[in-house]
């Protein structure tokens, strides 16, 4: 491809990636967006309190708690910022405006050098398109953090800079398991290549290497691991495009370099990690695989293509459906509809970005705030929240900062029994409407309402005086802030003696 044309995908790709930090800054003021938001905010702020990480989450399922299995990365950022004087829920926010618009730059950028200007392109097209993945890459932030460091080690690894390619993936590791177990089955599927076998089997010893401290603390704690089904499964959305282009493209694709091994590698690993998660394979960070595939076979047809005249014509027409339209068969509540025009620059161009429901906001301050401070006031610092719902009692929980009896992440267990969501908690935020139940148990705690909105009742139960201790750090932040020092000075060292060769 000449220079010229190049030049003209990448300005279009930049312009592009400029339009979505634009689309993400204006949703600053309705985020958080997705439930886990809160979940993570809460382990900040456990981290924080325990000065640094701990294994044993004591602010979920309190007074027992349960591990924290999950990879630390991202709950040391959200630390970090607070610790810098951002407020919670801005952290928060900061974090979910910025990585959509940094994950498009860095995989344009890493899939350019893998492939081509064109192709990355393409490829930025079609995710940024598909409102699906779009809002998948701003509400899940550590699966977007690890998909940025897994793109990152790609790059390395096609700059032939092994330790580099290693420290990434390790940080990958520590910031979301999943994504972290795709990159790494992509590595393997290089092994056919004989220019990196030698050098990637370094690279994987290293990785297990760096990875070890974690997993064998998350294998001590494996038995209270447990599959749930979560409501996305009940919400697919599947693009036309990516399924019938990247199956096609896979099937009639016989290249045998370092790109298509790499992209399939990538295909096979999402399909592993998320063969019991079907949105997160259609919807979300599995769909980047079908998006590579797409790429190449939009490539290899735009090559082929002789006349300039038919080249404008095919880049114009599928830059116009991807943009405008980007038809998807939605299945919600398990009865799926055509969505002619589902495009994430249509729905924001025309007024609907929280057309899907993970796109529609969950922060009402008009109601939280008070709530807030309500439960600041009639609780000590350590003293156990509850709610009627799981999703409540994180909220309030990581906003008050305050331990709850009832905590999100279903899938890894905890031995508090049932009974004793309300018996140990001093505040509990009961959502309308009342019920039978609500009666009953006001009458066995003998719970005072304190607050009523119109959302939610607030009571107190006087008769509580537990307080919940926080557990010292296993690793306090100075050891962490050393870690990360380590880590960049490998990083630039490594980069340095690149740059000294060349």
């Amino acid at each position: 491809m000449d220079k010229s044309r190049t030049q003209h995908f990448d300005l279009l790709s930049l312009g592009m990636i400029v339009f979505i930090a634009i689309l993400s800054l204006i949703r600053f003021n309705y985020l958080p967006q997705y439930i886990d938001a809160w979940w993570h905010l809460s382990c900040a702020n456990g981290y924080i309190e325990s000065g640094g990480w701990v294994g044993w989450s004591w602010w979920d399922y309190a007074p027992w708690g349960r591990p924290q299995v999950y990879p630390p990365f991202y709950h040391f950022l959200l630390a970090f910022l607070k610790k810098g004087g951002v407020s919670s829920i801005n952290a928060v926010r900061v974090t979910e405006v910025i990585i959509p618009p940094l994950f498009f730059l860095v995989a344009w950028y890493v899939l350019r050098n893998i492939v081509s200007s064109f192709f990355s392109f393409i490829n930025l097209l079609t995710l940024s398109s598909f409102f699906s993945f779009y809002t998948s890459i701003s509400c899940n932030v550590p699966a977007s953090l690890g998909l940025i460091f897994g793109f990152f080690c790609w790059y390395f690894l096609k700059k032939k800079r092994w330790v580099s390619c290693a420290l990434f993936l390790t940080l990958c590791f520590y910031t979301h398991a999943g994504v972290f177990l795709i990159f790494f089955v992509s590595l393997f599927f290089l092994l056919g290549l004989a220019s990196y076998r030698s050098e990637l089997i370094r690279i994987i010893s290293g990785v297990v290497l760096g990875i070890l401290p974690l997993l064998v603390h998350q294998v001590k704690y494996a038995s209270y691991l447990q599959f749930s089904f979560t409501k996305e499964i009940y919400f697919l959305h599947f693009s036309i495009f990516l399924i019938a282009v990247g199956l096609f493209s896979l099937f009639i694709n016989v290249r045998k370099d370092f790109g298509t091994f790499l992209f399939l590698g990538y295909l096979v690993g999402s399909i592993i990690v998320f063969v019991k998660y079907p949105f997160r394979f259609f919807s979300a960070q599995g769909a980047i695989g079908l998006a590579l595939f797409s790429s190449l076979l939009c490539e290899k047809y735009f090559n082929l293509i002789k006349s300039n005249l038919a080249k404008r014509a095919f880049i114009f027409t599928l830059s116009f459906f991807l943009f405008f339209s980007h038809t998807t068969v939605d299945l919600e509540g398990g009865k799926p509809r055509i969505n002619l025009f589902n495009s994430t620059y249509y729905n924001f161009l025309t007024g609907r970005p929280y057309a899907l429901l993970e796109a529609r906001f969950l922060f009402w301050p008009q109601y939280y705030y008070p709530i807030v401070d309500v439960i600041k006031k009639n609780t000590e610092s350590f003293q156990i929240i509850s709610s009627n719902l799981k999703i409540t009692a994180q909220i309030f929980s990581s906003l008050a900062q305050r331990p709850t009896s009832n905590s999100l992440l279903w899938e890894v267990k905890t031995h508090l029994p049932s009974e004793a969501i309300y018996k140990f908690a001093k505040v509990i935020i009961w959502l309308k409407p009342p019920n039978k139940e609500l009666n009953l148990l006001r009458n066995r705690y003998d719970w005072e309402n304190i607050y009523e909105n119109e959302i939610a009742y607030v009571f107190k139960n006087s008769h509580v005086k537990l307080t919940v201790s926080p557990i010292p750090a296993r690793i306090p932040f100075k050891y962490i802030y050393l870690l990360l020092s380590i880590f960049s000075f490998i990083f630039i060292l490594d980069n340095a003696k690149i740059r000294k060769k060349l």
